[in-house]
């Protein structure tokens, strides 16, 4: 009895590591609400400031359904076609794999139609009801819808935030990816459309 009590709370860890949670995986944010899954994948490598090593950055949204932690999800950056790829929770960590790279993906990350992009979750991501892609040059968060911009803290093109909450046309932001998080209140335009 005892051992199989034992094997019963090592199996039960196993299937809640493949249940998809929103959160940051690496360069992929996601925010995952019943089947619905939403996301920005922003990575970067940075050159030496010279033409002869130059930065390059890979950045898209996403957006698609779960069944079962695997899901097809399309895949755009604003102003592009989309592209379709597949998504899916296993082993703790998620897995994004694309029909075809988009651009500045080979010179950063790799090649996504080859091999998946695998990363587990470095911080989970509770109350997200979506994650969204900065479009703007530099974007102050603000204590409240439209409140004056302060200089500090501010999130730059390419950036990935947590969506908390909407409110007409301002949205209450997570930045994660730095050392501490900051959350504020963003302006919806300073962000890419979240569908294609």
């Amino acid at each position: 009895m005892k051992r199989l009590l034992l094997l019963l709370l090592l199996a039960v860890p196993a299937q809640a590591a493949d249940t998809p949670a929103s959160g940051l995986y690496g360069g992929l944010s996601l925010a995952v609400t019943g089947n619905e899954v939403s996301g920005v994948f922003s990575e970067a490598r940075g050159g030496d400031g010279s033409g002869a090593a130059p930065q390059f950055s890979c950045w898209f949204l996403l957006r698609g359904r779960l069944e079962n932690g695997r899901g097809i999800v399309q895949t755009w950056y604003p102003g592009e076609e989309p592209i379709p790829g597949n998504l899916s929770f296993e082993g703790g960590k998620a897995s994004l794999m694309l029909r075809e790279n988009h651009g500045g993906c080979l010179m950063t990350t790799g090649d996504m139609v080859r091999e998946p992009y695998r990363a587990g979750l470095d911080r989970p991501g509770e109350g997200w009801i979506g994650v969204g892609l900065v479009t703007a040059r530099r974007a102050a968060f603000r204590p409240s819808p439209g409140a004056p911009a302060p200089r500090t803290p501010y999130v730059v093109e390419g950036n990935a935030v947590a969506v908390l909450e909407r409110q007409g046309e301002w949205v209450r932001a997570r930045y994660v990816a730095g050392q501490r998080p900051v959350t504020g209140w963003l302006r919806a335009a300073e962000l890419a459309p979240d569908r294609p």
